[in-house]
């Protein structure tokens, strides 16, 4: 089973000092790639705003990697894109990864790219998470 768990904060621009003025329109076009995503059922890819702050959440289970799963990592690449300034962590398990298959899998997004990491907190799932 695939587990997908993210969020992202949405920013135009990575300068601190910016105004932004156009970040309606980036969270505008965000959700325009959102609503033409296949999805499926019960899945949470969603943008907010908390405190005037756009925010994306992200969580998915999927039986196993799939178009679905590809989607997604295919639009933060466009949120990477489209608002360099964003940054955020997702989260991935795929118990029947080849590579990783007792590790969760980390993305970071900040500077307009996403950075793979090593899981410090939940992995090996066997030790971290489950009794043996």
């Amino acid at each position: 089973m695939v587990e997908l768990h993210g969020w992202v904060t949405i920013q135009e621009s990575c300068r601190i000092d910016d105004e932004e003025e156009s970040i309606e329109q980036i969270v505008r076009k965000l959700k325009e790639q959102i609503s033409g995503m296949s999805g499926g059922g019960g899945d949470i890819l969603d943008i907010r705003y908390c405190n005037g702050e756009p925010f994306l959440t992200i969580t998915m289970f999927k039986n196993r990697i799939n178009s679905d799963v590809e989607e997604v990592f295919e639009f933060l690449e466009y949120v990477c894109k489209t608002a360099p300034g964003s940054y955020g962590m997702i989260y991935m398990y795929d118990d029947e990864s080849v590579k990783m298959p007792d590790e969760f899998q980390v993305f970071a997004i900040r500077k307009g790219k996403i950075y793979p990491e090593r899981d410090r907190y939940l992995s090996p799932v066997r030790n971290r998470i489950y009794e043996e």
